[in-house]
């Protein structure tokens, strides 16, 4: 049954404190409250209006256009994006979209609707530039109309002494800490197939080397305290985390890819695919019929998560081995060598998704999934090709 919309037109100062984690007179002193969800980045004044206005990515951008840049180019400017906004119907279906934004877009005023004890409310305080910059500065950084960051990276003199940006307040040393980004990136909560989470990256970080020896995920996806947070959709990232070798012959050969440089499995999520294809080109370098053999390392699951096909994910310090030998059927020429290529698929289970769901008319807006499939196709690349001589 879809949860019923609320209009009760509640007061906005008395549903917001209703939403106020419990802090000390000096703000936020645990990564927990800092997180607790849904998060308050404004502040109130004393009529109860919320300033939303400073929370916008580009008011950052005053005085840090180097952070600015850098988050914009990454997936966290684009969590609300087309795949997103394609589906979700905040007045029609209230929960599935607030269970959405729990990390999509964390902060109360990115919400359309409120959470109450008998439903939802429409949100006063909804601000839909806000919602629509995603995980911008403010999701991280602002709690109650004050900053909090790892303490450094404030200009001395800014805009800030100019009324036009929130207040910088203490710095909080949780955010050079792997478990601030498991705010989002662990779901022990959430729902399991086969016995495991979905969302599941921090455990696998913290059970391996890297969490061990306090490597964290701001090392890689951070370097520098730069707001890249650079993925699988990076190619140049993905070259520094994985090895590859290939050894054989003429017929047969075999290549071995080693989880070097991930702190977590490779790929982490079921929504990336790495395939592995080997065949048999000949003296002119043509690919042979009938040739093609193909390996899969990830997590397949079926488009309604209801089973899990396969997982073959890399953990950090492991290998997948694909042994290939040509067919019998198709004749050695003097020429013929064996091709190993690795592609990577970083939103194979979304294109699928996207499809199946523009076929079956499961969106609330045509144009933003075709979009985001338009997206998705484009995100293939060739991470590797070898010749075996």
């Amino acid at each position: 049954m879809r949860p019923v919309l609320q209009r009760r037109g509640a007061p906005l100062l008395f549903l917001l404190l209703l939403l106020l984690p419990v802090v000390s007179a000096r703000g936020e002193t645990s990564l927990s409250e800092h997180w607790a969800r849904p998060v308050v980045a404004s502040g109130l004044t004393s009529l109860g209006y919320v300033d939303t206005s400073r929370l916008y990515p580009e008011s950052c951008a005053e005085c840090h256009p180097d952070r600015h840049r850098e988050w914009s180019g990454s997936l966290h400017s684009k969590s609300v994006g087309p795949g997103l906004l394609g589906q979700l119907d905040a007045d029609a279906e209230p929960g599935l979209a607030s269970s959405c934004y729990l990390c999509h877009a964390p902060a109360v005023e990115q919400s359309e609707v409120l959470e109450s004890g008998a439903g939802f409310d429409k949100n006063p305080a909804f601000d839909r530039r806000f919602k629509e910059s995603g995980v911008s500065c403010a999701v991280c950084h602002v709690r109650m109309g004050t900053v909090y960051g790892p303490g450094g990276s404030a200009p001395a003199s800014s805009s800030h002494d100019k009324g036009r940006a929130p207040l910088h307040g203490e710095s909080r040393g949780f955010f050079k800490r792997a478990e601030f980004c498991a705010a989002c990136h662990q779901m022990d909560g959430g729902y399991r197939l086969n016995g495991k989470v979905l969302t599941n990256t921090y455990r696998e970080w913290k059970e391996s080397s890297y969490g061990r020896n306090g490597v964290t995920c701001q090392v890689c996806h951070m370097p520098e305290g730069r707001h890249l947070f650079r993925g699988i959709h990076d190619p140049a990232m993905v070259k520094d985390a994985v090895r590859i070798e290939v050894y054989g012959g003429k017929t047969s050969a075999r290549i071995k890819l080693t989880n070097s440089g991930a702190g977590h499995y490779f790929p982490t999520y079921v929504t990336p695919l790495v395939v592995v294809r080997g065949f048999v080109v000949d003296k002119e370098g043509l690919k042979k019929d009938r040739t093609e053999r193909k390996a899969y390392i990830g997590r397949g699951v079926t488009l309604d998560l209801t089973r899990e096909l396969f997982d073959t994910r890399i953990p950090p310090g492991k290998s997948f081995v694909y042994d290939y030998t040509q067919p019998e059927a198709t004749a050695v020429g003097d020429g013929d060598r064996i091709v190993f290529e690795v592609w990577v698929y970083p939103d194979r289970f979304y294109r699928d998704f996207f499809i199946e769901s523009l076929k079956g008319g499961n969106f609330t807006s045509r144009s933003d999934m075709e979009q985001a499939l338009a997206a998705a196709e484009g995100s293939p690349y060739l991470l590797y090709r070898e010749e075996v001589r």
